[in-house]
């Protein structure tokens, strides 16, 4: 029922992540492994996955994790079943996604719209801060350790790989592209998974960063209904964001004057 499409670099961890989706995974599945040595960019892969993909279930996830979970392809599939308005399931999203060009992690003030968990190496990490933590949350974006769909999405939404030529973006991307569609995008706290990587984020991805923010500037920032943020609060958290980034850069440019003219 599931197509499990990875873009791998690294044999020895598909096998490794092959055996434990077999382990854990608790339905019929095939694993989609698209060999991509900087021949695509992850958009091409991911897109060349989909179109080899034969079940009505696609889930994207990167090859150095691990599952920590039993059965979650039998639940992520039956949440879908039983709400066709969900489009898009995650394990880590923001529930406020501001017009600053940056990945799921924004200002500080905006950290408490966070959602979901991760075991990051063997460290858990819970980005939930709420008084109330609900295993299933709206969320506007996810991050693209893992992300859940049906193929019906797909005659909608597409990985976009005429903006994104690199390894990064795509999963902002793609749920804004979900969600305006509009369908739901969700995080499931119930859906454990070990990240083992530190990530990357400089360099091409600031550059994706922009080229996203660029494209959804018009729609942006936005946030779930839930969250009871009315127009005029969303612009203040928007400014607040930029704000915040903004003197950052001020003070790092500065610094750096400054060690240079020593």
């Amino acid at each position: 029922m599931i197509s499990v499409i990875i873009s791998t670099q690294d044999s020895v961890l598909l096998h490794r992540i092959s055996e434990n989706i077999k382990e854990t995974i608790g339905v019929e599945f095939e694993i989609i492994a698209i060999e991509n040595k900087a021949q695509y960019s992850i958009c091409e892969a991911y897109n060349l996955g989909v179109t080899k993909s034969k079940y009505p279930f696609m889930c994207f996830v990167h090859e150095d994790v691990l599952f920590k979970t039993t059965n979650w392809g039998d639940r992520l599939t039956s949440i879908m079943k039983n709400d066709p308005t969900i489009g898009l399931i995650g394990i880590a999203g923001t529930k406020f996604r501001s017009s600053y060009p940056s990945a799921i992690g924004q200002g500080p003030g905006l950290s408490r719209f966070l959602r979901g968990n991760i075991y990051h190496w063997d460290n858990y990490k819970d980005f939930d801060k709420s008084d109330q933590q609900n295993e299933i949350d709206d969320v506007v974006c996810i991050d693209g350790v893992f992300m859940f769909s049906k193929k019906e999405v797909f005659q909608h939404c597409r990985f976009d790989e005429k903006l994104l030529t690199h390894f990064h973006g795509y999963d902002i991307d793609f749920s804004l592209q979900v969600f305006f569609k509009p369908y739901r995008v969700v995080v499931d706290r119930s859906v454990l998974i070990a990240h083992y990587s530190n990530g990357n984020y400089i360099g091409q991805n600031t550059i994706a960063n922009r080229l996203v923010g660029k494209k959804w500037m018009k729609k942006l920032p936005v946030a779930t209904k839930d969250t009871l943020l009315s127009a005029l609060r969303i612009r203040i958290l928007d400014s607040l964001n930029w704000y915040y980034f903004l003197k950052n850069a001020l003070i790092r440019n500065i610094k750096l004057l400054i060690r240079k003219t020593k």
